[in-house]
């Protein structure tokens, strides 16, 4: 029989970015994939909720403009900021974590650095709650904060 890591539990309300990020470890563990973003969702109490998304096709340049049909020319980060909006609202959920995996060490990427501070930046603009961001890699996982991405 298998018994489930306790810190794992569907109703473990994540108070703490470190709760978060212990949780994510333990559902990712380390870097698979050369360059892929997941999402995930947390509920108004802090939980996680809804479905955990990986995305493997996203622009290398978060400012590259796209033409949407029902939004217009837009730079990518405002485009996902809107798409995780939508998210958000149709699983009730309160808040996103995005999760920037690729392989190599811990130290942040200049292409990790752009599109956490795009996506800190069109979320606040859109409304879109984002409760934090971190890059998993080679060797495990690590937070994204304000200070690492502040251009």
């Amino acid at each position: 029989m298998t018994t489930m890591d306790p810190r794992l539990d569907h109703d473990r309300v994540l108070r703490h970015d470190s709760d978060l990020e212990e949780v994510l470890e333990l559902l990712l563990d380390r870097a698979l994939n050369p360059r892929q973003m997941w999402l995930l969702f947390l509920d108004a109490d802090g939980r996680l909720t809804g479905p955990i998304m990986p995305c493997d096709d996203y622009p290398l340049d978060p400012f590259r403009l796209d033409e949407i049909d029902d939004l217009g020319l837009l730079p990518c980060a405002e485009i996902l900021a809107v798409w995780i909006g939508g998210l958000i609202a149709a699983i009730d959920a309160a808040q996103a974590v995005i999760v920037w995996e690729r392989r190599g060490p811990r130290e942040f990427t200049d292409d990790e650095r752009a599109w956490a501070g795009a996506m800190a930046v069109e979320c606040g603009a859109e409304g879109v709650g984002l409760r934090a961001q971190f890059v998993l890699h080679d060797d495990g996982i690590r937070q994204l904060t304000a200070d690492d991405h502040l251009v």
